[in-house]
């Protein structure tokens, strides 16, 4: 049996506003604690980030991602955070918020993951296995029927098969939602590698080793090449400002914004992001220097035994062009990573031609939507969901990525209506 306690704490209240309990069939006898703030789970910060590394989730679950991702983007939402117990162990872990979101003339109540929108990242569902189906189960039905949800909106996910199908048997049999969308989103890209760095090198195709020892030969005969990493939170913030700065300048030669112009309040939230990372010391900035000048910057956050490749930065102009600053720094910073002892970095979602010729393994992200039973909210979500579509391909296809770059005037961040419509 799955059973919520009877409080739901709030930020900023003393008083404790009671919930139902809720009960499904279950073989083992569960409990669920629903919280509404980061605050109230402070103290279960390495309790938290231990379980996230059991499950093998990913960094973008651990609780600084969470929590500094909410305090940017968690004006006008509310936070539900279920943390499922077995026999005092803890087993899941969702954290959820709840948005009303206008589109046109129609409106959807959403309950969507933690860090699912806003940011470049992917949202796993940390759950053990074995208490995922009935976990989803009684989480879409509080959702939907205590909450008021018209939709809930999982991803985009690359969680394994075993727990995405749990989830969509738990869609499938519930009695309150039906699903919408069970979508591929696109797809996110894996370096698995071996023991060795030698060997790494060994596994790429021959025309592949041959074009590095190309590109290593052209700027050594320019250049004395060496990499460090930035790790302490010392030295991340001016180093961090550096980069954002090479990152901007690396897109705007291409007429573009880059990531941190691209996304609202993204400079401030990766500054935050990196200055956290670092005092747990998981930050990875790693560069590369042609004699004593940074030619590339690789920015990388280590949890459990994985890298993450969040962004890239390099030099360019006619100078540099010459150099493959970008398939060096890559290298580079794979060679770093091995040195480190780790087996795997995550390179983010998207194709990336370079990233597969250079041993990468793309996968897919998945975005499943499920929709309160009602007529009327089925009516409504189809509209809302024609519409995002609609949206997407103008603004965002049309606009945006083909259009605005070839003008000559200001441009501005995404739309926040688009980042939150997006299905």
């Amino acid at each position: 049996m799955i059973v919520y306690s009877p409080l739901l704490r709030n930020a900023g209240l003393s008083k404790q506003v009671p919930t139902p309990h809720i009960a499904i069939k279950s073989e083992s006898h569960v409990t669920v604690e629903l919280i509404s703030s980061f605050d109230e789970v402070s103290a279960l910060r390495q309790e938290w980030d231990s379980f996230i590394e059991s499950v093998f989730s990913d960094i973008y679950m651990t609780f600084d991602w969470c929590r500094i991702w909410w305090e940017h983007y968690g004006k006008n939402r509310q936070l539900r955070i279920f943390l499922i117990y077995r026999e005092g162990e803890l087993v899941g872990l969702l954290p959820f918020f709840l948005q009303t979101v206008w589109l046109g003339p129609t409106w959807l109540k959403m309950a969507k993951m933690v860090g699912s929108d806003f940011t470049t990242s992917m949202v796993n569902l940390p759950v053990r296995s074995e208490v995922a189906y009935d976990v989803f189960t009684s989480v879409i039905d509080y959702l939907i029927t205590k909450e008021g949800s018209d939709v809930v909106w999982f991803g985009p996910t690359g969680d394994s098969h075993e727990r995405l199908n749990k989830l969509r048997k738990a869609i499938d049999d519930g009695s309150v939602a039906v699903l919408f969308r069970d979508s591929v989103r696109a797809p996110y890209t894996v370096f698995q590698l071996p023991e060795s760095f030698d060997e790494y090198i060994n596994s790429l195709s021959k025309r592949q080793r041959g074009n590095l020892r190309r590109d290593l030969n052209l700027i050594d005969r320019s250049f004395t090449l060496t990499q460090d990493v930035v790790e302490s939170e010392d030295a991340t913030k001016s180093e961090f400002e550096k980069f954002v700065q090479m990152h901007t300048a690396q897109w705007k030669a291409e007429g573009r914004l880059g990531h941190f112009h691209d996304w609202p309040l993204a400079s401030d939230f990766n500054m935050r992001m990196a200055l956290a990372q670092a005092q747990q010391g998981r930050l990875r900035l790693v560069r590369l220097l042609a004699d004593e000048t940074v030619a590339s910057y690789q920015l990388c956050y280590a949890f459990g035994n994985r890298w993450y490749w969040r962004l890239p930065a390099r030099l360019v102009g006619t100078e540099w062009d010459k150099y493959a600053l970008g398939r060096i720094g890559l290298i580079k910073e794979i060679e770093m990573a091995l040195a480190e002892g780790v087996r795997e970095i995550e390179a983010g979602a998207g194709h990336y031609d370079y990233k597969v010729k250079l041993g990468g393994k793309e996968y897919t992200l998945h975005t499943i939507m499920l929709v309160r039973k009602q007529w009327f909210c089925r009516w409504r979500a189809f509209l809302f969901a024609n519409l995002s579509d609609f949206l997407h391909f103008c603004y965002y296809r049309a606009w945006f990525c083909r259009l605005a770059p070839k003008l000559p005037f200001k441009r501005r961040p995404l739309w926040k209506i688009w980042i939150r419509t997006r299905l």
